[in-house]
């Protein structure tokens, strides 16, 4: 059996060697032409990407099979064994080949090209700039921090294609985001390019105006832009929201519904493990009714609309009169939550579980041992009060609102008592409505879900709710009548609104409507992407299998989500495109390292976001703050706050002149509202400075030396605005970002980086913003304690009284906790 196996052995590799032996013509000749194309993929010329490395692996694939592992004892001559061991190592380990061969290909042309690069301003780029140029990967990513130079970077991408002839200025689609960023691209482009042939012709365009030329190159028919801002999109909604109100009784029932009951987020005190995380949070919302009164919570909110929607009159927190004896210091001065004062009926809402648990964020008092012992004793004292003064009492509970029957059972509780209820008038609702705290924003989040539907292709109809989200099912109520009558006036004119154009211009070029060969796309501002302009630009790859992407951006930047752009395009790129090649750009030349630090650590607090380390090129002086804070003191009201208010923005100006008389200074604020209305009295008083206004979204590419930041306040319109974070607009964003305000966290980064030496914070000292707190208790060490708040655990500030100093609990006045100067320790 063993011979038998051991000649059948010998037939079989005699055949194997002999079938070998009459192919190896035709593989030598396959394995020659393979090490000619390997040594040309790897002779300097060009880069080694991976689009290369498949077609050679997919070519060359049989022919490695058909090569016997023994070839070397098969007599055959030295030259072709030498031929097929040099193909075997380059094809089996062509990945390890091709990365080493391009980290050394980014060294030679670093030096092969260096007067070039140094030559295209007047300081030479660095080498991060350089690399990221020289890599051309199928999919390039270049993450690009604030100030590093990101159109340099693609500008001489630009100028380093056309070269090499690596590209013609035809065949590279070249992309910004706005008008202006274009236009300086397009001159950067052409001065980065002089003397390059065809270097005039170079064409930089937004996506709107490239979606634009391709729908018109497309169309048989005139293409009319329906709205050419975003303020007129918003005017037209503004009217039919009225309209419809006004006419259409069911759509004015649901649009109450929601402006009065879901306008809000709904989180309830139980979620939060502290009294001062709840009050951070709250501390984000004014909680201001539709009739314009401020209340400390969400559901008193809903509670105050429902009084209000139905006349019945009340006050909020009426103080209630006790006699001396019945006066009790462990639960304070008595004011119930409302009295009706036509009906003489006091209302507490309590704030606890149906099993009467209370939440983990109450507090508690001597000699009571728990929140839950201390709250309960709170409400059978004030049944006490009612019973003894012979007064009516009308109790609501938490747990109702969390069941969704606060309003229902309300209002039998209501009726019981004898309450009489008058609906108002439509017209007077969308009187108070307009008027509202809320309102504007409102309409901003209308008109960015609109767009969001639009730009990912979505009907109202098409979105489903998840279980339990009740508010957004409210909000599509509202939502679905003001698309329709939106979708219906664009095909009535007929028009095209900027979704559109990308919508359509995709369209064109997956059924071969519009044809252009591109070997290049080259994105700036990569952070920006929304669905529907990564639809293009699949659509446009579809088309040109061979072309390559060239993204230049900055997660930390990304600011337009209202626009549509999802964070999940850059963080996710590699999952999008396919194979990158990731560089970064991490010297930045605008700020100081100083400024770098707090910026950096602040915008990294969100674990989304991309890990970088940037390094400044600027010096800090020593002795040099680049964080200043100004807080606005004491009450008055808004005239008060206005009037202080440029009162220190005078003598900030004046601090600027004298270190630098000629600086530039950018005010900032989060909304065009925040424009201070002295503005020209102040650039009168300082001629010399460059003294303008811009929002935290305009100063976006700016810099300036100076950088006053305005109204860091905390509320619906302060900054962070609890709005532009809407929950409900993940569901039309590929990857909801659940970190807690992380849009505007990216804002207020942009905000406090424009400025190269310093930055002022002003704030209001009675309602700081979050964000400004953060930062002051971080990095400012004259406001930092060594004890929190005995009454909630929070933070505390100086404040100052009607008699002397103390330090007071920030969250003031929905906490009254305070320590005198002497009981506290700067750490």
């Amino acid at each position: 059996m063993i011979s038998i196996v051991g000649v059948w052995y010998l037939i079989k590799d005699w055949r194997r060697k002999k079938a070998f032996k009459q192919s190896f013509p035709g593989i030598i000749y396959k394995v020659r032409e393979a090490n000619t194309l390997f040594s040309t993929l790897t002779g300097f010329e060009r880069y080694f990407a991976n689009a290369d490395e498949k077609a050679f692996l997919n070519t060359y694939r049989v022919t490695r099979e058909a090569i016997l592992s023994d070839f070397d004892s098969m007599g055959l001559a030295e030259a072709e064994i030498e031929a097929l061991k040099l193909f075997c190592k380059n094809f089996d380990l062509c990945a390890d080949k091709r990365k080493d061969y391009n980290n050394e290909f980014v060294r030679f042309e670093q030096t092969k090209y260096a007067a070039f690069f140094a030559g295209l301003e007047a300081y030479p780029l660095s080498s991060d700039q350089t690399e990221a140029i020289i890599r051309d990967e199928d999919n390039n990513l270049v993450l690009a921090g604030a100030g590093t130079g990101k159109t340099t970077t693609i500008s001489g991408k630009v100028a380093y294609l056309l070269k090499k002839q690596i590209a013609a200025p035809d065949e590279l689609l070249i992309i910004s985001f706005t008008n202006n960023a274009a236009l300086e691209m397009r001159q950067r482009c052409r001065d980065f390019c002089k003397g390059l042939s065809g270097a005039d012709t170079l064409e930089v365009r937004t996506f709107n105006s490239f979606g634009f030329l391709v729908c018109r190159t497309c169309s048989d028919q005139e293409i009319r832009l329906a709205f050419d801002d975003s303020d007129k999109a918003k005017c037209f909604l503004q009217e039919k929201f009225d309209e419809l109100f006004l006419s259409d009784l069911s759509f004015q029932r649901k649009a109450i519904n929601y402006l009065s009951f879901f306008n809000r987020p709904p989180k309830d005190e139980s979620e939060f493990e502290t009294r001062n995380d709840y009050l951070t949070y709250e501390q984000g919302f004014k909680n201001i009714t539709l009739d314009g009164i401020k209340v400390k919570s969400q559901q008193e909110m809903e509670i105050a609309n429902f009084f209000c929607l139905f006349n019945i009159n009340y006050e909020y927190e009426r103080h209630y009169p006790l006699e001396a004896e019945d006066r009790n210091p462990t639960f304070g001065v008595y004011q119930p939550d409302f009295y009706l004062t036509d009906y003489e009926i006091w209302h507490e809402h309590y704030g606890i579980a149906r099993n009467g648990d209370v939440a983990k964020s109450f507090t508690t008092r001597p000699p009571y041992k728990t929140a839950r012992e201390y709250y309960h004793a709170g409400m059978a004292w004030k049944d006490l009060i009612h019973e003894k003064y012979k007064t009516r009492l009308l109790k609501s509970y938490a747990y109702e609102a969390t069941e969704g029957n606060l309003i229902r059972n309300l209002k039998e509780r209501l009726l019981a008592e004898g309450v009489e209820m008058r609906e108002r008038t439509p017209e007077d609702i969308l009187e108070l409505i307009k008027k509202s705290a809320d309102y504007e924003e409102f309409i901003n989040l209308i008109h960015v879900f609109l767009g969001l539907m639009k730009s990912c292709g979505k009907l109202p109809d098409e979105l489903q709710p998840k279980k339990g989200d009740k508010r957004f099912r409210v909000f599509l109520d509202v939502m679905g009548p003001l698309f329709n009558a939106y979708d219906k006036h664009l095909k009535g004119i007929p028009a095209v609104d900027f979704n559109d154009m990308i919508n359509h211009a995709a369209q064109h070029f997956r059924n071969g409507a519009f044809k252009k060969p591109y070997k290049y796309i080259l994105v700036d501002e990569f952070q920006d992407m929304s669905l529907g302009r990564y639809e293009l630009l699949k659509a446009i790859r579809i088309q040109n299998p061979g072309v390559k992407l060239y993204a230049v951006g900055d997660d930390w930047q990304s600011i337009f989500r209202f626009t549509g752009s999802d964070l999940s395009i850059i963080t996710q790129f590699e999952t999008q495109f396919g194979v990158t090649s990731q560089t970064a750009v991490l010297k930045t030349y605008r700020f100081n390292d100083q400024i770098l630090n707090v910026s950096s650590a602040f915008v990294q607090k969100n674990p989304s976001q991309i890990s970088k380390q940037l390094t400044a090129q600027l010096p800090t002086p020593e002795g040099h703050i680049s964080f200043e804070f100004i807080k606005i003191t004491g009450g008055g009201g808004r005239e008060h706050y206005l009037r202080y208010r440029t009162q220190h923005l005078s003598e900030i100006l004046g601090k600027i002149s004298a270190e630098k008389s000629n600086a530039s200074v950018f005010m900032i604020g989060r909304y065009k509202l925040n424009a201070p209305r002295d503005m020209r009295y102040l650039q009168n008083q300082y001629p010399k400075l460059g003294i303008k206004f811009f929002t935290a979204h305009g100063v976006k590419g700016m810099t300036c030396d100076y950088a006053i930041l305005l109204d860091l306040d905390s509320g619906v319109l302060g900054f962070p605005s609890e709005m532009a974070d809407d929950p409900m607009l993940n569901y039309l964003l590929q990857e909801g970002d659940d970190f807690e305000n992380a849009e505007e966290r990216r804002v207020f980064y942009v905000a406090i980086t424009r400025a190269r030496y310093k930055n002022y914070l002003i704030y209001n000292e009675n309602q700081p913003s979050k964000f400004i707190m953060e930062l002051l208790l971080a990095n400012d060490s004259k406001n930092r304690t060594a004890i929190n708040c005995p009454e909630c655990g929070g933070p505390m500030i100086k404040r100052t009284g009607p008699h002397s100093e103390f330090y007071g609990c920030l969250h003031y006045p929905k906490c009254t906790g305070k320590v005198a100067l002497a009981n506290v320790v700067i750490s």
